[in-house]
């Protein structure tokens, strides 16, 4: 039976995920492009980055080696969450 939305209906629940971080996490990121596409589908295959994972933790590796964020996905609660970024160091 497909949803459709009426008066006296709850509207479906959002599609998109919440992303939570610490703010030093945050920071590093500077609203990059990628919480955007974690917000969207934080498990689908990305053109945007390539995405690896290992048990809970997700890894998304940045172009050119530029270094990757580590996340959860806890499906339940639509919410991802950012654990830490590392930026690779270019001499």
């Amino acid at each position: 039976m497909s949803q459709i939305w009426s008066p006296g209906r709850r509207s479906p629940q959002s599609l998109a995920y919440r992303v939570v971080a610490r703010q030093a996490v945050r920071d590093q990121l500077h609203d990059a492009p990628v919480v955007a596409v974690l917000r969207v589908d934080p498990v689908a295959v990305s053109a945007a980055f390539e995405t690896r994972y290992d048990d809970d933790v997700r890894t998304a590796l940045f172009a050119g080696g530029r270094g990757f964020l580590n996340y959860w996905v806890i499906e339940r609660r639509q919410a991802v969450i950012l654990l830490n970024v590392t930026w690779a160091a270019w001499s």
